[in-house]
């Protein structure tokens, strides 16, 4: 996993906007959107600050045979092949539907119902394209 990817999901499991990140570490938010679309590499002083920001080692964020476990959903952030709208509905979506599952707001019997639903709605939509 190289350097830009490892920026990408750190930053992101760490609750930051990437312009706050940028701003901790004392660069532009320029500077690290290059960092991140792999356009440009970090120098070593600014690699230590991002190190210690996202609380890792430089050998980490370097060695490109080191990778992160992502969780499904940032397989599925980082590795959507849509884009536009849909990946921001779908975002959107996530985030709400972590809310409700981790949340009180639902019993369990009503987030296993919710969940059904959901499981429902795909199969049938996707029944409906194989016809």
């Amino acid at each position: 996993m190289k350097l830009s990817e490892k920026l990408e999901v750190m930053i992101r499991r760490g609750g930051m906007k990437k312009t706050e990140f940028a701003d901790k570490i004392g660069i532009t938010y320029r500077a690290l959107a290059n960092y991140i679309s792999g356009t440009r590499e970090p120098k070593k002083s600014v690699l230590l600050k991002i190190a210690e920001a996202l609380d890792t080692d430089i050998v980490f964020l370097t060695d490109d045979a080191k990778s992160l476990v992502l969780t499904s959903e940032e397989r599925f952030y980082f590795g959507a092949t849509s884009e536009g709208r849909g990946i921001l509905d779908a975002m959107f979506y996530l985030d709400k539907s972590r809310e409700l599952f981790a949340g009180e707001k639902l019993s369990e019997e009503d987030k296993q119902a919710l969940f059904n639903c959901v499981t429902e709605i795909y199969f049938a939509a996707k029944n409906k394209k194989n016809v």
